[in-house]
C-alpha cells in the first residue's frame, strides 16, 4: 500500500484528516465582520448581522473537529459530525457510489465536493468527504485511497 496523503493510520483503521485550515479561515473571517459590524455599522439590524456571524463562525469551528474513520478489521466506517455527536455506523456493504460535486459560475469552478454516497436502510445517505476550489484533482486522489482502504477493486 501506498503512503497516504488523506489519512492517519492507526493499525487497520484510518481517520480522515480534517480541513482545519478551511474552517478556521471562515471562523476568522467571521469574527472580522462582527468587529466591523461593531465599529462602522449604525444599523438597527446590527444584532441580526452578529448573530448570523457568530451562527457562521461556531458551526466552521464545530466542523473542524469532526471524524471520519475506516475500520478495515470490522469492515465499517464510522462518522461523527461534530466533538459531541454520537458517532454513526456505516458498513462497507453500504457503500454505492463516490460522488465529485462541481460548482461553476461563469464558466469557471468554484467549488468541488467530493461526496461518499451510502445506502442504508433504503435511505440515502451522503457523507461530505473533502472540498477543494478550482480543481478536483485532489479530490480523485482522495477517491482513490478511499478505494484502496475499502478494498474495491480498480
Amino acid at each position: 500500500m501506498q503512503t497516504l496523503k488523506h489519512f492517519e493510520q492507526q493499525g487497520n483503521t484510518y481517520t480522515l484528516k480534517v480541513q482545519k485550515g478551511l474552517f478556521y479561515i471562515i471562523a476568522f473571517f467571521s469574527l472580522a465582520a462582527i468587529i466591523a459590524i461593531l465599529i462602522y455599522s449604525t444599523s438597527k439590524a446590527n444584532p441580526l448581522y452578529i448573530a448570523f456571524f457568530v451562527f457562521v463562525g461556531a458551526m466552521a469551528i464545530l466542523r473542524a473537529t469532526a471524524v471520519l474513520t475506516f475500520d478495515n478489521h470490522n469492515r465499517e466506517i464510522q462518522r461523527k459530525v461534530f466533538f459531541f455527536s454520537s458517532p454513526t455506523s456505516y458498513s462497507f456493504d453500504d457503500f454505492d457510489h463516490f460522488l465529485i460535486s462541481k460548482q461553476k459560475s461563469y464558466f469557471i469552478t468554484v467549488a468541488i465536493q467530493a461526496i461518499l454516497v451510502m445506502n442504508k436502510g433504503n435511505k440515502t445517505k451522503h457523507i461530505l468527504l473533502w472540498q477543494s476550489y478550482f480543481t478536483a484533482k485532489p479530490l480523485q486522489r482522495l477517491n482513490e485511497e478511499i478505494s484502496e482502504i475499502m478494498g474495491l477493486p480498480s
